[in-house]
């Protein structure tokens, strides 16, 4: 493995970058946690805080620095009025597995998934005008992301018997700032807003 952060396109800048995520509820958060205890303490290889877990569902080309208040309410309305109508659904995450800049859990992709990722995309367009960059090929959360030169032979071996994450409740959308902390291995995030699809309690 090598550095996710060498090989990451680097941002405009390393705060306030606008996503929008999916976050594991409190009956998933503690699965994820427990597989990244599997690979705590290698060397070049921090693992995310539990608190900053997430699936990216969208990337928008904005920082929340350039985006008038007015700009923000127009985006909230139609993601609003785009996802009012989708209901809750689960993805199916397998094991943990080393890939070549992080650990990563993956579920296979969904109708339910991929409608959401095209009204998210299609409010984004209908608020400001342009197509956000592209999404993620899959739906996926990382565990850990690699600082440097880790040997994935090792990584592997001490995933090898960790269980399957299992099903995650997809209950909502998040609106958020990130920054990437390269320093530490990790990103972070302050969530904006969210909105709820129909039957997430």
């Amino acid at each position: 493995m090598e550095s996710f952060f060498a090989r990451m396109e680097p941002w405009r800048k390393p705060e306030g970058a606008l996503h929008l995520y999916v976050l594991p509820g409190d009956d998933t958060i503690d699965r994820f946690a427990a597989a990244q205890r599997s690979i705590d303490g290698v060397e070049h290889l921090p693992l995310m805080p539990e608190a900053y877990l997430h699936c990216t569902l969208q990337r928008l080309a904005e920082f929340d620095d350039e985006v008038a208040q007015q700009d923000f309410t127009r985006l909230g309305d139609c993601l609003g009025a785009a996802l009012s109508g989708l209901p809750s659904f689960d993805l199916t995450f397998g094991g943990p597995r080393a890939g070549e800049v992080a650990v990563e859990v993956s579920a296979a992709s969904s109708p339910e998934w991929d409608g959401l990722v095209t009204s998210s995309r299609r409010a984004i367009v209908e608020a400001w005008g342009h197509e956000p960059p592209a999404p993620p090929a899959a739906p996926h959360l990382s565990l850990a992301y690699a600082t440097g030169s880790v040997g994935h032979e090792k990584v592997a071996s001490l995933l090898a018997d960790v269980e399957p994450i299992g099903a995650m409740r997809v209950g909502a959308v998040h609106l958020v700032s990130v920054t990437v902390r390269p320093e530490r291995g990790t990103f972070d995030f302050t969530s904006l807003a969210n909105w709820d699809l129909q039957n997430s309690h």
